[in-house]
């Protein structure tokens, strides 16, 4: 999240696994879409952080549940929220990458 903020391409391009999709609220978004997004201006993040991170271990699998506070905009919309996270990272040789993201809208 801190390089969408920062809207550097160069820094999420290898988190990002090549089948990475990202489900939340809105709408489906692919890893060319997000990476676009970022560093078009299209998706603008003011503030972000994660609260009660949880992870799992799996061998060269990992997920991780949290809370996921922004105030930001994507496109014309407010998507400023509290969402509930999850995350699937596998390791690829000697890095990580996040190939999956599910965000919902926690209730509060």
């Amino acid at each position: 999240m801190e390089a969408i903020r920062r809207a550097d391409v160069a820094a999420l391009e290898p988190m990002l696994a090549e089948e990475f999709v990202l489900v939340g609220p809105a709408r489906q978004l692919t890893r060319e879409e997000l990476i676009g997004a970022a560093g078009n201006g299209a998706y603008t993040i003011e503030e972000f952080g994660y609260d009660e991170i949880e992870v799992e271990l799996y061998g060269d699998t990992a997920m991780l549940s949290s809370r996921y506070h922004q105030t930001a905009r994507f496109g014309e919309r407010d998507v400023s929220r509290v969402y509930f996270v999850t995350d699937i990272w596998v390791r690829r040789d000697t890095r990580w990458q996040l190939v999956r993201r599910h965000a919902t809208l926690a209730e509060d």
